[in-house]
């Protein structure tokens, strides 16, 4: 039989080794209830997303059914409606939009200023392969005569640059960014506050031109399903997480 001193002595061991275990179930619970309730927000804020993003598409589409034929017609939230115009394009005064990538490769995205309506409008015609050399421009080519420019009237997207060129531009221009003002300043044409973009152009005698150029804009970057999708994985994270939890209390008992 132990001595009366030792035996108090693993009895205080005990009792201590016995709270710090239930420090540290307390402080594993703690963890995993603020794991799961951060799991379930984000989960939520997904499902918000798509709830977001469905409800722009549905506006978009409405808009859509509406076309347009003359810019002066165009409301002053001209977002989503489409237009079919008829104009002359300005090659001479392009733009390309850096930093486009396309199914892996490098590109631009070419625009070019059209007058139509006695209003210049900034068409957005779709992608285009980048040239091996940085220092060489994709060769654009000429364009003549009217054409009927099929698209949706958009407002240019907003990119976050670091430094801008303030030096004279050379045409075509390479921008970082759409900047309706700057193009405007720089081409000398007063340009509608919109970018349309390109479905469909065609020549006045019916043909279908691309000029090598791949439209490839999207109302949304990200569509609804994949928001549901990702919503979907972080509530069954969650769920994962509760049930770890769960089985790890039960044998810890």
């Amino acid at each position: 039989m132990p001595p009366s001193g030792q035996k108090g002595d693993q009895q205080g061991e005990w009792v201590s080794t016995s709270k710090v275990r239930r420090i540290r179930r307390l402080g594993f619970l703690a963890f995993t209830l603020t794991m799961v309730v951060l799991l379930v927000k984000l989960g939520m804020w997904q499902m918000s997303r798509a709830a977001e993003k469905e409800t722009l598409l549905d506006q978009l589409s409405a808009r859509q059914q509406q076309v347009f034929t003359q810019v002066s017609s165009l409301p002053q939230d001209a977002k989503g409606f489409a237009v079919d115009l008829s104009g002359t394009f300005d090659v001479n005064r392009s733009v390309l939009l850096d930093n486009q990538i396309h199914q892996g490769r490098v590109g631009y995205r070419w625009m070019m200023p059209l007058l139509t309506d006695d209003r210049w409008l900034l068409i957005d015609l779709g992608w285009i392969a980048a040239p091996p050399r940085r220092d060489t421009l994709p060769e654009l080519p000429k364009i003549l005569g009217r054409y009927r420019v099929e698209g949706i009237a958009d407002s240019p997207s907003q990119r976050v640059v670091l430094a801008t060129d303030n030096a004279a531009p050379s045409w075509p221009w390479r921008v970082q960014l759409i900047d309706i003002e700057a193009i405007s300043k720089a081409s000398g044409y007063p340009l509608q506050p919109w970018v349309i973009r390109v479905e469909t152009i065609t020549s006045q005698s019916g043909e279908t031109v691309d000029w090598n150029a791949l439209p490839v804009w999207e109302p949304v970057v990200m569509q609804p399903e994949k928001h549901y999708g990702y919503a979907m994985q972080w509530f069954g994270l969650a769920l994962v997480v509760a049930l770890g939890f769960v089985i790890w209390w039960r044998k810890g008992r």
